[in-house]
């Protein structure tokens, strides 16, 4: 049976008003910092492509081109504008958490160790101020986040110019856009993840401090890709490679092995075998990054990436470790058993999620399946942090846009692909049609 999207054909036009327009009023706000040529020309391109989306009929193609340019003056323009800044005046409105990046990279490069290591020599040392210092005796990041930017490490050596962090976000937000640019939904879905993703303040102010949270989702949408257009097996070492970024991406794992078991055309065995090559290729890029590290030195590793975020990293944010310390229950220091209480979330969290996954085989499900897991373990987390949940309603605003990408797993066909209009965009009328 056909049915309408809830989201009408409307929905581009508004998030590109709505979050396009907050990043421009932030722009303007931060002028004294990254000048006002960037939102000078962010207006003028944001009015030109607002007239365009209002005035023009289809020409999708060329919509999704000022889009992008507009992602470049906006988005990337204030990190490479906070770039050029700081070779003049160094670090002074960037994370604690970027300049703990860039000196582990440095690290990696020379053959040293990330985990336990003294960092009060390092630029780091001028976050001692975070928490007490607390914040810079640990680095609690995932190897892969450092080793994804030796890359850009060594290239920007080569050429001669000074290493930022931001280079590598940038790089893993390009990736985000071909990602989202390859989605088999229609134009002006594609348009609209791009807005909500890559036009939204509320990720993009923390790209601009130097926040990660682009790298790992830029690759849960190329697994998102991958997963619509049937590459089941490259999709997983997709998730696999997000989840090795950053842990939060592995809650995708029970999700892909429903959509698995969902086949029920092939026999018990057949799945059962799909779902142990599915586990493996989702754990590959952890055993491959995080393995050397273990064998290493276990104890540094499990010191850092997981004893200080579950134990000793102050308790606060917005989530159920908020309440508990504004209500007096517990001191911001103090020790709480937090794990039953994500584990008694996301048993009911899943259950529900998976049903509806079985119910409606579309991304957009699977996206907001992901988001329940994900929203049952970040509220009970010991820190549900502001560019946490950002990245959490980005995913939330793409659910409604991705239902034009079906999967069924039991009949083992691909989508049909909504009909195009005479430009090479998808027509207004058939937009937001999805199978259920």
């Amino acid at each position: 049976m056909r049915i309408t999207q809830v989201g009408s054909r409307n929905l581009p036009t508004l998030y590109l008003a709505l979050f396009g327009g907050l990043q421009l009023v932030f722009l303007w706000a931060f002028r004294s910092r990254f000048g006002v040529g960037i939102p000078i020309l962010g207006t003028i391109l944001l009015l030109g492509l607002l007239v365009l989306m209002l005035r023009v009929k289809g020409r999708w193609t060329w919509k999704l081109l000022v889009l992008a340019l507009l992602v470049g003056v906006i988005t990337f323009g204030p990190s490479i504008a906070a770039m050029v800044q700081r070779q003049h005046s160094g670090l002074s409105f960037e994370c604690d958490c970027m300049a703990m990046d860039e000196v582990a990279i440095d690290r990696l490069i020379h053959g040293q160790a990330i985990y336990a290591v003294d960092w009060s020599h390092t630029q780091a040392a001028g976050y001692a101020r975070v928490w007490g210092g607390l914040d810079i005796q640990y680095y609690d990041h995932f190897p892969l986040m450092g080793l994804s930017a030796v890359p850009v490490r060594v290239m920007a050596d080569t050429v001669h110019v000074p290493f930022d962090y931001r280079m590598v976000l940038i790089v893993f937000s390009l990736i985000a856009m071909a990602a989202i640019a390859w989605l088999p939904v229609p134009l002006p879905a594609r348009f609209a993840v791009m807005v909500a993703m890559l036009l939204n303040p509320a990720l993009s102010l923390g790209a601009w401090t130097g926040h990660d949270d682009i790298c790992y989702l830029a690759m849960f949408f190329v697994a998102l890709t991958l997963l619509a257009r049937k590459h089941l097996l490259m999709a997983c070492l997709a998730f696999g490679i997000a989840g090795a970024l950053k842990p939060f991406a592995l809650l995708a794992l029970p999700l892909v092995l429903t959509i698995i078991w969902l086949r029920r055309a092939q026999p018990p065995s057949t799945r059962l075998r799909a779902i142990a090559i599915a586990t493996a290729a989702f754990a590959l890029p952890m055993l491959l990054t995080v393995g050397p590290f273990l064998l290493g030195d276990a104890a540094a590793f499990y010191r850092d990436a997981v004893v200080y975020p579950t134990s000793l990293l102050p308790i606060g944010g917005y989530g159920f470790g908020a309440l508990l310390v504004a209500l007096h229950i517990v001191p911001s220091e103090g020790m709480f058993p937090f794990s039953p209480f994500e584990l008694a979330a996301l048993i009911p969290a899943y259950w529900f999620a998976l049903g509806a996954l079985g119910r409606r085989r579309t991304l957009g499900q699977f996206v907001a399946s992901y988001c329940l897991a994900l929203f049952a373990f970040l509220f009970f987390a010991r820190y549900f942090a502001d560019n946490y949940l950002a990245a959490l309603i980005a995913l939330v605003l793409c659910v409604p846009l991705l239902s034009a990408a079906l999967y069924d797993p039991a009949k083992e066909v691909p989508a049909r692909p909504v009909p195009e209009g005479r430009h090479g965009g998808a027509t207004d009328s058939g937009a937001w049609r999805v199978a259920s």
